[in-house]
């Protein structure tokens, strides 16, 4: 059972995903961003990574305030 089956009037979700790990290939990170209850609208996004994240440990942060999340 997902948050969306558990909270279907209030599932919200910012999501950050890594894909890629065969040696050599480019990383991409993919986001997904669901809000007003709602899992089949939402927003997916892919970036090509410049850098290996699984090198070096990194810090990531998301900044939300009340008018954007960023």
């Amino acid at each position: 059972m997902s948050n969306g089956d558990m909270y279907p009037k209030n599932h919200d979700e910012i999501d950050f995903e890594f894909l890629g790990n065969i040696r050599g290939k480019d990383w991409r990170i993919q986001t997904n961003v669901y809000g007003n209850g709602s899992t089949s609208v939402g927003r997916e996004e892919r970036y090509g990574l410049w850098f290996d994240p699984a090198e070096d440990f990194h810090h990531y942060s998301i900044l939300w305030t009340d008018s954007q999340i960023m």
